[in-house]
């Protein structure tokens, strides 16, 4: 009785935690979306964001006016319904309010940018930040934080381990090859799905570094994502020094890796529309400019997959 009793008070201290930081977050939401309503500067959408069409955002219309006033209400609101989900538990209007705020936040707003620059980051490129790119992070952030609050309000997962687990995480590495093959080619000067001459206003030592390091990131993430099926995916190998044998915290691998899955779909869900709208067209002589891409959106999805069914069985060990 008092075992379940305590489980009970860490339970609510959970949920109070992470709605309490989702409400104080939606509240500088409705702040910032009141000072760009009332004519503020550093408005991220529309007019104050200039790559905005290149880029594929889906609010490049938006007006500071009428944007601002709906991010402001928006944030209010969710204020609100944070604060109702600290004092009780299991209500589906607020719970289903959680969810969409979390994928609207970390899928809606966000675009092709927050995984371009974050490919970027590891050649030490920063030259393309930029506000609109800071408040896509902010926008993540918060939808985490509505996504844990989701999470802890309806009492976590009661599922068992599920069987798809291991074909899904198989699924998941393949499909983090397409793009890396292409980025390699293009690095040893191979024109794979591209014309013969489209490498050669590249060919420079910068330029083969970023392909290099574009592509070996798929392929890292390939190895990375069968390590979710693999025992040093659950324990630390005998090569790492001060934590070899010792079990991998579960979050270890499911943050992360939930990171890069929410990138993906972001930036790939934008080339299917793209797609869609006929603004890229593929061809047999320039399918690689944009083919590889469109393996993002399945590759995040299967990703996604792959990490609860790790976390699943994680925890039911």
């Amino acid at each position: 009785m008092t075992e379940s009793r305590s489980v009970a008070v860490m339970a609510r201290a959970r949920r109070s935690w992470t709605a309490q930081a989702a409400g104080v977050w939606s509240l500088v939401f409705a702040a910032a979306g009141g000072y760009w309503a009332a004519g503020g500067a550093g408005f991220p959408f529309g007019a104050g964001d200039p790559r905005a069409v290149q880029v594929g955002s889906l609010f490049a219309a938006a007006e500071p006016g009428s944007t601002g006033l709906a991010i402001a209400a928006l944030g209010l609101l969710g204020a609100a319904v944070a604060l109702v989900m600290t004092r009780s538990a299991g209500a589906r209007l607020p719970l289903v309010f959680a969810w969409a705020m979390s994928v609207g936040l970390v899928v809606a707003v966000p675009d092709v940018r927050v995984v371009q620059n974050f490919g970027y980051l590891f050649t030490g490129y920063t030259g393309l930040w930029d506000g609109p790119l800071l408040f896509m992070l902010f926008c993540i952030g918060g939808g985490a934080l509505w996504a844990a609050t989701a999470w802890t309000y309806q009492g976590g997962s009661t599922r068992e381990p599920v069987r798809w687990g291991t074909p899904v995480t198989y699924a998941a590495a393949v499909l983090a090859l397409p793009y890396g093959i292409s980025r390699i080619s293009w690095a040893l000067g191979i024109p794979l799905g591209v014309p013969p001459g489209f490498l050669s206003g590249g060919n420079t030592t910068g330029a083969w570094v970023v392909e290099s390091v574009l592509g070996g990131l798929c392929f890292v993430g390939a190895i990375l994502t069968l390590g979710l099926v693999q025992r040093w995916g659950e324990v630390f190998p005998r090569w790492i020094p001060g934590l070899r044998g010792r079990r991998v915290p579960i979050w270890l691998a499911v943050v992360p890796g939930l990171c890069a899955a929410a990138m993906l779909i972001q930036a790939g869900a934008r080339l299917y529309l793209w797609l869609a709208k006929g603004d890229i067209v593929l061809t047999a002589e320039s399918w690689g400019s944009f083919g590889p891409g469109l393996s993002w959106l399945p590759w995040g999805l299967t990703l996604a997959a792959a990490i609860y069914a790790y976390y699943l069985r994680r925890r039911a060990e």
